[in-house]
Parts: structure tokens; C-alpha cells; sequence
């Protein structure tokens, strides 16, 4: 596990940014709204996604392909991934958590800088191994928090700090995912989807072929 020390981060994204200025849905950032500097206590990270490996020895019923090597695990829900978690001593990370993890401690809206780049993290069609992409690595040394699959947190929808945004979603409906993944929608490749602050949504019991999760404990 990667150690996270306490102290504050950016959170959230600041609608003056000039990346902002040019997504195809501006309307997807407020709930990420207002930018602001967040203070957490130290906690420890997963250095890398759960693994069909790892998962299949808490549950070894599970039908899950046999020849998926190193490749994370996915299409479990929520309360699956808290338990898992929880078996192993750990637990699901919080998404500020996981955004600090991820944005390394500075203002970063991708794990290598400001700048969406091409094939620095897997936004494909195919899950790879958790270790493939030695740019989808956050300046803390976490993997895969861009790319590959979105992962689940414990954290229930609810507005930011200070923020103004209405959403009929917020409250204990949804948990929030976060990061990007491999292409699932219709309407095709949106570089905002895969930025670090973007929060995505999911029914806690729903379960997802995109979505996976890594694991947390506090310090």
C-alpha cells in the first residue's frame, strides 16, 4: 500500500479553468464545484486495482473467466467491494481520498498534469493488467486512477462543501465512482469523463463491467 500523509489537497474543480472552457458538457463539472483546499488525516492506498486473483479467494464461488491475469477485477457492486475490503483488513477508500491519491497532492486534473494525453491511460475497449501504464501513475506512486476501470468509493452523492449546485440525485441513493474507463457510453469519448475530479455515480447493489475498485485504511 502506498501511505498518503495528512495534509491539505485541491479538491474540486475551479470553472474559470481554461480546459473547462472547451468541454463538450460543462454542465458535468458543477457537481465538482467549488474548487477548494481540503485538509485529510494520513491513510494508506492500494498501490493497484483488486485483481480477479485476489477477489476469488475471498469469493471462491464466484464465476469470474479463470484466465484473467493481473487484470482488475470488475462487475462487483458496492457493498461486494466494502466486504471484500473489510475481509482483508481494509476498507473502500473515500472519494477525497481517492482524489488526492490520484491528483498527487497538487492541482492536477490528470495523474501526469493538465493536459489530456493519447494513450497515456487506457480508455479503450479491453481491460488491461493493473500494471500496464507506467504514465497512468500518480506523482504518490498509485496506478490505474485514470484509465482501465472506474472504481467504487464509500462515499455517499452529496454536494461539496460551500457549493451551490442542486442535484435531485445527492443524499444516500448513489455512491460516487471515480475515474475513467474503458469506453462504455453511446454517445462516444468525452475527455471530461476521464479527468480526476469528475464524480460519476451508481446504485451501491447495481453492478457495472467497467467498474472496479481498489482498496483503503486509515494511518
Amino acid at each position: 500500500m502506498i501511505l498518503i500523509k495528512d495534509g491539505w489537497f485541491t479538491l474540486g474543480l475551479n470553472p474559470q479553468n481554461t480546459v473547462l472552457q472547451f468541454m463538450s458538457d460543462k454542465t458535468s463539472s458543477l457537481n465538482a464545484q467549488p474548487e477548494q483546499q481540503y485538509f485529510l488525516k494520513a491513510f494508506y492506498i492500494d498501490k493497484f486495482e483488486v485483481t480477479y486473483e485476489e477477489f476469488i479467494i475471498f469469493k471462491p464461488q464466484a464465476k469470474y473467466p479463470t484466465r484473467q491475469i493481473n487484470l482488475p477485477v470488475r462487475g462487483v457492486n458496492e457493498y461486494e467491494a466494502e466486504a471484500y475490503c473489510i475481509w482483508i483488513g481494509k476498507r473502500l477508500p473515500t472519494e477525497y481520498e481517492w482524489e488526492k491519491a490520484a491528483r498527487g497532492g497538487n492541482n492536477r486534473l490528470f495523474v501526469w498534469g493538465n493536459d489530456f494525453e493519447k494513450g497515456f491511460a487506457n480508455f479503450g475497449k479491453k481491460v488491461m493488467p493493473v500494471n500496464s501504464l507506467g504514465n497512468d501513475v500518480s506523482s504518490y506512486g498509485v496506478w490505474g486512477m485514470n484509465g482501465n476501470v472506474s472504481e467504487w468509493t464509500s462515499s455517499w452523492y452529496h454536494p461539496y462543501p460551500d457549493s451551490d449546485h442542486r442535484d435531485k440525485n445527492y443524499g444516500k441513493k448513489f455512491k460516487v465512482t471515480r475515474g475513467g474507463s474503458i469506453q462504455k457510453r453511446k454517445h462516444g469519448f468525452m475527455k471530461e469523463f476521464t479527468m480526476i475530479p469528475h464524480r460519476n455515480i451508481a446504485p451501491p447493489e447495481m453492478r457495472f463491467w467497467d467498474t472496479g475498485f481498489r482498496c483503503a485504511k486509515s494511518a
